[in-house]
């Protein structure tokens, strides 16, 4: 694709009162229901095919609907494609590959022929109100979108070929080809019809001329001297065309109508049209215009293999010559290149329906210009769910990642995601400190659980903890004396390094056990715990559900036990579990 909407600025339509979107050339819109996507999709619409807006499709009825978006790529090799009239229309407002439009309707109900776009000049530092041919030339960068809603308008978008419509653009993609081929041969033929059907036909069919008798015989009764022939248009290759539809054949049996099946069969045809509509689009893509493709949830009623082959084919459209937008409740509709470029989309009786800040900034805000900037992304993008949670918990550990949901739901009867926790998997727990500010930026609320050792090496590092801090300080005291009894190797800072006796991790369990440790380890967990980082007080989770070890058996047995003896008693610690759900879900 060589232009795209960046940047689209919605103020003051339905529940959005203003918003600020940043559009890629395939941007997933998540958010829960009633969030507002289908509105900003159709303020995008809206920018591009004007309607008048109704009362209900104001924010405020006070204040005008205005819809802004910024262009960027439409560079001179493009204009250059253009017809020159529309070039000519439209040259001098583009700044740097960069085109501004701009669409305002200040009240309800006016006429359609008053709601005018405009483009900013920066030459005038101001807005040109619809300047002469700017309509035309804005059709040609970004002709009339295709919007396919969530099911209502199905058996319309795939079975009438309108020019806005999925069966209509693919009609027109091969319009081109078919006239070339058959143009000659198809007009001989309908030349044919006209002369039998037509009021002047030279072999027009004797029934027709009956008529005409009979009804002429008496209209000269009233007007003498006049006469009616009957008349047939004929139809031309275009009209043939445009007025294709399908009907869907089951065996050999006749074809049905498209609305006569189920919203499964019509959504699956539907998407398949997208899916044919990437492959041509893909083999013919030399054209001046960007087409936007406005789905709500084009993951509906498919089953799951069948989502991912839309997701690809939509993919392949934004390649070639689309750019697309989609609502979507499936974490199945945007892969982990996708998940930094997705917009989260929210709603708050204050702000009204928003945008949070996407993966991609918040991490860019967070670590700019960094090479773990890339890491950092890879890791949080490939736990997508995130996009679908309102709290995400941070782990670095196997055992949480494995178990965590199960206990969650034992102590709960909910699962996480019942309660819309996102489980999110770390890249390693030094990645802790930027993991929260990243989802700080993107208005994520999330925690964050970590093992002991954290707080006496990366929760000073990461200013969670004073290096001077007392209860640490006095920890560190401690563990000279578990040399002799435990057979403990400390480092030249005073830390358990692994030996061949004992793991560093075996070694912060022991200091976990130490009576005069466990007072001053409550203290640093409670310091961590006001700043959103659950620490095991016992050094990791496994000292506390008593699984021996980080392996999938260890954990299929600690499920089953729990699932026969409950979890009280399988747990040697069952109170911090307890606490520990506590603490998520407050």
């Amino acid at each position: 694709m060589t232009h795209k909407i960046s940047i689209v600025e919605i103020k003051n339509y339905k529940s959005i009162a203003n918003a600020t979107l940043k559009l890629s050339s395939f941007t997933p819109l998540v958010g829960y229901n009633n969030a507002g996507k289908s509105n900003c999709l159709s303020a995008i619409q809206w920018l591009l095919k004007k309607s008048s807006l109704t009362d209900k499709d104001f924010f405020d009825s006070s204040q005008p609907v205005e819809v802004i978006a910024t262009i960027n790529g439409v560079s001179q090799a493009l204009l250059d494609l253009m017809p020159a009239g529309q070039k000519r229309s439209i040259e001098r407002y583009v700044q740097n590959e960069t085109l501004r439009i701009r669409r305002v309707q200040e009240i309800p109900n006016v006429k359609v022929a008053d709601i005018r776009i405009s483009v900013w000049d920066d030459s005038a530092s101001d807005w040109a109100v619809n300047p002469t041919g700017l309509d035309n030339a804005l059709g040609v960068l970004l002709p009339e979108p295709i919007r396919i809603g969530a099911m209502e308008n199905a058996a319309e978008d795939a079975s009438k070929a309108k020019t806005s419509t999925t069966i209509g653009k693919l009609l027109g993609e091969f319009l081109t080809p078919v006239k070339a081929a058959h143009e000659a041969d198809l007009n001989q033929h309908l030349n044919e019809v006209g002369r039998r059907i037509s009021s002047d036909g030279d072999m027009r069919f004797s029934e027709l001329s009956i008529i005409d008798q009979n009804v002429n015989s008496k209209v000269n009764d009233l007007f003498p001297g006049m006469s009616v022939k009957l008349h047939f248009d004929t139809p031309t290759i275009d009209d043939l065309i445009k007025a294709g539809t399908l009907k869907v054949f089951e065996g050999a049996g006749n074809g049905r109508d498209f609305s006569s099946y189920g919203h499964g069969a019509q959504r699956s045809i539907q998407m398949a049209l997208v899916q044919y509509l990437s492959e041509i689009k893909r083999s013919n893509n030399s054209s001046a215009s960007t087409t936007l493709l406005l789905i709500d949830e084009p993951e509906l009623y498919l089953h799951p293999f069948a989502i991912e082959q839309v997701r690809e084919a939509l993919i392949a459209l934004s390649l070639n010559g689309y750019q697309v937008l989609i609502s979507t409740h499936s974490a199945q509709m945007i892969t982990p290149e996708l998940a930094e470029h997705t917009l989260l989309i929210r709603k708050s009786d204050v702000l009204g329906t928003h945008s949070r800040l996407r993966l991609a900034d918040a991490i860019q805000s967070v670590v700019p210009n960094s090479n773990h900037q890339m890491e950092q992304l890879f890791n949080l993008a490939h736990s997508s769910q995130l996009l679908f949670a309102e709290n995400v918990v941070l782990t670095e550990g196997k055992t949480e990642l494995r178990l965590l949901p199960f206990i969650f739901k034992c102590i709960t009867n909910l699962t996480m995601g019942q309660e819309k926790h996102a489980l999110v998997a770390q890249s390693g727990v030094n990645d802790t400190k930027k993991s929260l500010e990243i989802l700080t930026a993107m208005d994520l609320p999330s925690k964050a659980i970590c093992d002991l050792d954290y707080c006496f090496t990366g929760a000073v590092r990461d200013g969670f903890l004073l290096s001077t801090d007392q209860d640490l300080l006095s920890l560190k005291a401690l563990l000279p004396n578990l040399i002799q009894s435990h057979g403990v190797t400390l480092n030249g800072n005073g830390l358990p390094k692994s030996n061949n006796t004992i793991t560093a991790a075996q070694a912060f369990e022991v200091l976990a056990n130490d009576q005069a440790a466990i007072p001053l380890i409550e203290s640093v967990h409670e310091k961590m715990k006001v700043q959103n980082i659950w620490v095991w007080k016992k050094g990791a989770i496994e000292a506390h559900i008593g699984t021996p070890n980080k392996t999938e058996s260890a954990w299929a047995q600690f499920k089953s036990d729990v699932m026969t003896n409950g979890l009280s008693q399988t747990c040697s610690d069952h109170q911090s579990l307890l606490d520990l759900v506590e603490w998520l879900r407050n």
